[in-house]
């Protein structure tokens, strides 16, 4: 029998963020009480939660969310260990050992166990492993048809660096060292070539380390637009 499992990180007002997105509100718009029904108004980053990023984020002729076609967001999953731990740095000689099996026709999934952090947002948000230049390279090469991660990004925090260090100086003291961490090399490398990628997984994660499953990740088809929420469903057969 077949097996569902979410690995889809709840959205609500408690969702960590980073200071540059919107808190996530859910506004009543109609009362029990008073109307008989109860409708809301949700307000949201696009990149709030668990959601897919497209090259549209970097690249103004890039694809867009409405544009995915679905046999890209329905297929097998790797699920490869990266519990390589705080600021841990996943490299290319981690994948080779660990996802030498990806191939094109995957989606490529690393488990870091970093949602276990999601209520604590500054370890979650600041803290977290991520893809070096050498793992983002490998990626490439292997071209899965998108790159997950159960973090903020599959990319290391030291990709993005720069706007961390204006204001955390206290846990970025200095700058990382370019050659291995560029900035943001993991978006503007992997979007424009088609790979997704799909952050803040969670849910039931765990049970799928190290195996197989097939993944459906279906964000609303929003028209234009650069990153979307997506629930993400994995299905195995025990």
């Amino acid at each position: 029998m077949p097996r569902y499992l979410d690995l889809t990180q709840p959205l609500s007002p408690l969702t960590a963020r980073s200071s540059d997105h919107p808190e996530v509100t859910f506004r009543p718009l109609r009362w029990y009480s008073r109307n008989g029904l109860k409708t809301r108004e949700i307000t949201a980053s696009l990149h709030s939660g668990t959601h897919m990023d497209t090259a549209a984020l970097y690249y103004a002729r890039g694809e867009t969310v409405d544009q995915i076609a679905l046999n890209r967001l329905i297929g097998p999953a790797l699920f490869v260990d990266c519990r390589v731990g705080e600021f841990g740095v996943i490299t290319a000689s981690h994948l080779e050992e660990h996802a030498s099996s990806l191939t094109s026709e995957d989606m490529l999934v690393l488990c870091t166990g970093w949602h276990h952090h999601a209520d604590d947002e500054e370890t979650y948000i600041l803290k977290p492993p991520g893809l070096d230049r050498s793992g983002v390279d490998w990626v490439v090469n292997r071209s899965p048809k998108a790159l997950c991660s159960d973090c903020p990004s599959p990319e290391h925090i030291y990709m993005r660096v720069r706007y961390w260090r204006t204001l955390r100086p206290d846990i970025f003291p200095a700058d990382p060292d370019r050659e291995v961490f560029p900035r943001s090399y993991g978006h503007r490398t992997l979007l424009p070539k088609g790979i997704l990628m799909i952050e803040n997984l969670g849910g039931e994660i765990d049970q799928l380390i190290g195996r197989r499953a097939t993944m459906f990740a279906l964000p609303p088809k929003y028209a234009g637009v650069e990153a979307a929420p997506v629930r993400v469903i994995a299905v195995v057969d025990d």
